[in-house]
């Protein structure tokens, strides 16, 4: 009798644990997918920022065309920080959503939610991966313009004459 019921509770933990197990697995490539693709949004903006500098071209010529004096910065990892530091006199403050570490030598870096944002002209969202989300979260308490980096790239790229077969950029952008 102990038999009997043993052997079908023994099989069906199996397949449980197995599917538990590959639910995990699942998860946790989901997870890798998204990182690589997030690093290689931010690498293949990099590149053409670089591409773009070679060129002679300044990340502050986009804000000073269009008229920018102030620009605050959202998103203070590595992109953030370059274009901190690239804009020089011309960028405001920093402002993080989800980076609560987030520091900059010389700007004060607002948590968006927690801090009253300071005015300013614009907002450059420096997150290739989440520009749209983190657009949306910034709307409700920034209500100046708002320019994803990969939008001052793009008429960088036009301006200064740099060829789709040079960059991988525009090709590139998800």
């Amino acid at each position: 009798m102990r038999r009997r019921i043993l052997v079908p509770a023994v099989l069906l933990g199996a397949v449980g644990g197995g599917m538990l197990v590959k639910r995990l697995w699942l998860e946790k490539y989901r997870q890798q997918k998204e990182e690589l693709n997030r690093a290689e949004q931010e690498r293949d903006l990099l590149h053409t920022w670089l591409l773009v500098e070679q060129r002679g071209a300044q990340v502050s010529e986009y804000f000073t065309a269009h008229n920018y004096h102030s620009v605050a910065i959202f998103g203070m990892g590595p992109m953030g920080r370059r274009t901190a530091d690239a804009l020089g006199e011309l960028a405001a403050y920093g402002v993080e959503l989800d980076n609560l570490g987030a520091v900059h030598e010389r700007l004060t870096v607002y948590r968006l939610g927690d801090d009253p944002l300071p005015p300013a002209d614009c907002m450059v969202i420096c997150d290739a991966a989440q520009a749209e989300e983190k657009e949306g979260a910034a709307r409700q308490e920034f209500p100046g313009q708002m320019i994803s980096l990969g939008k001052v790239m793009d008429w960088l790229l036009e301006q200064h004459g740099v060829g789709l077969n040079e960059t991988v950029w525009k090709a590139g952008r998800r």
